[in-house]
């Protein structure tokens, strides 16, 4: 006798075997999130918010109010909540690395590898011809601090005089003899100074030669400098074994087990980058790679961490010539005004829930599941998916989902496409008719419509054939 079962959404999306091997983790969620019912929502997409003058990559933070800009050829454009902009490149920044910025209070610093540079009135400016070249500058308690890049000198100011900065003011990371490529400054005010051999953390001491003194080491490493970041109470970061791990005081655990073959297989790490992202109600790490190759076929892999939920999920854009999924357009986060925007090329970008599509383009949301075996021999004598239905507006033609099934890991059945409903259209239920016979069963859906995006349950009509 047939019998509905349950197709498990909020398993774990498991990558670090071959897909084959899956029984029970989900293969694949990209442009969606599990949420806290165990049903699959669709990722914000992204509505543009300002173009700028510069084709580059946008890098944004923010100072008094103001969302900053700066681009990949050195400009830096001060941007207001109206969307109107202004040049605010006194000096250009240099140097050609990932800027990283720094806020005190009188000043935003920025460093891109050449001279640190300050805003605090109309133009961008040299802080100080005392201050060393860097990639990394940062302020904590007083002092601005900024490494010297393949050494492991950090060089910082006086206290108080962040354009003042003495020669004699210097500390050495010397836990390892390797050099310093990242510094971070933790929400607990704690100075990181991380290279590929050894992380140290420095706090400000109150008394002695030097302002801060080595606490401890952590006997982590760093593989990437520009994907230490701090979320849920801890610093999180790429080390050398290509693992992205939590650290808390000298504790460290890796948190990227379930997609370790994936991190493996990064072919470039150059320009890679982490940020904390609290949207939709979720709180996220998006680890992006935008070098690297992607399963599709094209260029740039974007992670997204649920490490509340300890999940993982994948963040794409759209290539509109090849018709596939490709880098996911960002590269950087900032929030402000109670909003969410992401520097992109040449524009700034506003991360949005009630927007579905990437620039006006195809955000596809896609779904994969294990290969099911738990039935034995048995037929789909019907698929049924309960998601919300109706609540796109305008649209000129009813969006779609598209369903399939692999069976017994030899071909896909043909796509069988439903309607999502127009405005009004409130019915949740979905029927797909049957899929066949087989020993196991592999379940994809995608979504590509502008439309919202809310699974409820997926559940199959098994008649078990098996004796």
């Amino acid at each position: 006798m047939a019998k509905y079962e349950p197709i498990r959404l909020d398993n774990k999306i498991f990558q670090n075997v071959d897909e084959a091997s899956l029984t029970r983790a989900n293969a694949a969620l990209e442009n969606g999130f599990i949420n806290e019912t165990g049903g699959q929502t669709r990722f914000p997409g992204i509505d543009t918010f300002v173009n700028l003058p510069d084709d580059g990559k946008i890098y944004l933070n923010q100072w008094h109010g103001d969302l900053i800009a700066a681009t990949a050829v050195g400009r830096v454009y001060r941007v207001r909540q109206d969307g109107t902009t202004q040049d605010v490149t006194g000096v250009p920044l240099q140097g050609g690395k990932r800027p990283t910025f720094s806020r005190t209070e009188d000043e935003l610093m920025m460093a891109a590898g050449g001279p640190i540079l300050r805003l605090a009135e109309e133009q961008t400016e040299v802080l100080s011809d005392q201050a060393p070249n860097t990639t990394h500058i940062g302020y904590i308690d007083s002092y601005a601090v900024a490494i010297e890049p393949f050494s492991g000198r950090c060089f910082f100011s006086d206290p108080g005089q962040t354009r003042v900065w003495p020669a004699l003011n210097v500390l050495t990371a010397n836990a390892k003899p390797d050099a310093v490529t990242a510094l971070f400054i933790t929400d607990f005010r704690e100075m990181l100074l991380a290279g590929e051999e050894s992380v140290e953390q420095y706090e400000p001491f109150a008394s002695g030669d030097s302002p801060f003194y080595r606490r401890w080491t952590t006997g982590e490493t760093l593989k990437a400098p520009y994907t230490m970041v701090s979320a849920d109470n801890a610093t999180w970061h790429l080390n050398v074994q290509k693992e992205f791990i939590r650290i808390s005081g000298q504790a460290s655990q890796p948190r990227s087990e379930d997609i370790q073959l994936v991190l493996e297989g990064v072919d470039n790490w150059a320009e890679a980058w982490a940020e904390r992202i609290h949207i939709a109600g979720q709180k996220f790490i998006v680890l992006a790679m935008p070098n690297a190759a992607n399963p599709h076929g094209t260029t740039g892999l974007t992670l997204l961490y649920d490490y509340r939920q300890d999940r993982w999920y994948g963040l794409y854009g759209w290539d509109d010539a090849l018709g596939v999924p490709a880098r996911w357009p960002a590269w950087s986060y900032e929030e402000i005004w109670d909003r969410h925007f992401v520097g992109c090329d040449g524009m700034i970008g506003e991360l949005k829930r009630s927007t579905r599509t990437i620039f006006g383009q195809v955000q596809r949301m896609h779904y994969r599941s294990a290969h099911i075996s738990e039935w034995g021999e048995a037929r789909i004598d019907n698929l049924r998916i309960r998601l919300k239905r109706g609540g796109t507006l305008n649209q000129t033609t009813e969006p779609q989902i598209s369903v399939r099934v692999l069976k017994d890991n030899r071909r896909w059945t043909r796509w069988v496409r439903r309607g999502l409903g127009t405005s009004g259209e409130r019915h949740m239920e979905l029927q797909f008719g049957s899929f066949g016979a087989a020993t196991t069963f592999q379940l994809e859906y995608f979504v590509t419509d502008a439309a919202e995006v809310e699974i409820v349950h997926i559940d199959a009509l098994v008649e078990r054939l098996g004796r």
